[in-house]
């Protein structure tokens, strides 16, 4: 009987892939943050938000400050950062960690970068995950340290394979991107900041004679042009110290006193009249005083009445204070 000798057998194995913690991805997201946060700077100044890999639903500033998405190089910036990541996998932040994100299909090996569409995609696809961070966890504890938006996109955050020592090409991008990310350090990020609120002017609405029968007594009432001020402190040298952001603003305050008995629930309106704008404060005669914001304007007069129980307890006309550019020296 003639036997045939089996073939030996195959071991097959599939590599998985070093999947990258979550702690690496926050450390990326954080570099990549500042780099973008360094181009706004740059670009806009402090009057900006910066955009972000990572959307979430925080306006990230004061509600004068404009938003990214109206400054073309901002946009172009965020875009870059998307074409960049779909076409290698890395940005700056993850070069420098050593993570990438490749695509993972369902059916078919991990491994390549994810695509320029799919990269935009998967941005939106973060939206999802904003919805009270959870997203942004949940690489936590699953077993493939997905996000909600990888799941979507079918992508996953890897480990990068080492280069060999004698791919220069490879180390000439990472020495890139290091220098990419100190210099986002070093302008995107602010160390500490001061500011405050500077009086420039005033001018005082002279009070006409009052009757004394009246149970409230406008004590003052004046125009205070202010201009709040912010100064971030930075590692960029080169120009610290100089960048000082302002807002200004203009105020009507009035004071008044209440002689004798009276209810001091009893309701207190301020009104404010200048160029065809109104603009009014009700107030309690508790309160002793009210400030009025007032449309900021650089020239002209305002209107000021004070009425208690629909009655006016005073009315003058006083001009606008003067911008501090304009006001006179001394």
């Amino acid at each position: 009987m003639t036997t045939t000798p089996l073939a030996p057998t195959v071991e097959s194995r599939v590599v998985t892939p070093r999947f990258a913690s979550w702690g690496r991805r926050v450390v990326a997201a954080l570099l990549d943050g500042a780099v973008l946060s360094a181009i706004t700077w740059f670009a806009a100044g402090e009057g900006a938000t910066a955009p972000s890999l990572q959307p979430t639903f925080d306006s990230g500033g004061p509600a004068d400050t404009v938003p990214w998405t109206s400054s073309a190089v901002l946009a172009g910036a965020w875009l870059a950062m998307l074409v960049l990541q779909g076409l290698t996998g890395q940005t700056p932040g993850r070069r420098v960690v050593g993570i990438e994100v490749v695509h993972a299909p369902s059916d078919g090996p991990v491994g390549g970068p994810p695509g320029v569409l799919r990269s935009v995609l998967r941005w939106f696809a973060h939206l999802l995950d904003a919805f009270l961070l959870v997203g942004y966890l949940r690489p936590l504890w699953h077993a493939e340290r997905r996000t909600f938006a990888d799941s979507l996109a079918d992508t996953v955050v890897v480990h990068r394979a080492p280069a060999p020592r004698e791919d220069g090409r490879s180390r000439a991008v990472t020495a890139a991107a290091w220098l990419v990310v100190a210099v986002g350090l070093a302008a995107g990020v602010t160390l500490t900041e001061s500011g405050g609120m500077d009086r420039q002017a005033r001018t005082a609405c002279p009070l006409e004679a009052r009757d004394p029968g009246v149970p409230v007594r406008v004590m003052g009432a004046e125009l205070v042009r202010e201009v709040e001020w912010r100064h971030p402190v930075r590692l960029w040298t080169w120009v610290a110290g100089t960048e000082r952001t302002e807002r200004e603003e203009l105020q009507l305050e009035v004071h008044w006193d209440v002689p004798g008995p009276a209810d001091h629930e009893r309701p207190v309106v301020v009104r404010a009249t200048t160029g065809g704008a109104v603009m009014e404060h009700q107030g309690l005669v508790g309160d002793f005083g009210a400030s009025v914001p007032i449309e900021a304007r650089s020239s002209g007069t305002v209107q000021v009445d004070v009425l208690l129980d629909g009655r006016t307890l005073m009315s003058c006309t006083a001009p606008l204070p003067p911008r501090s550019a304009d006001a006179p020296a001394g």
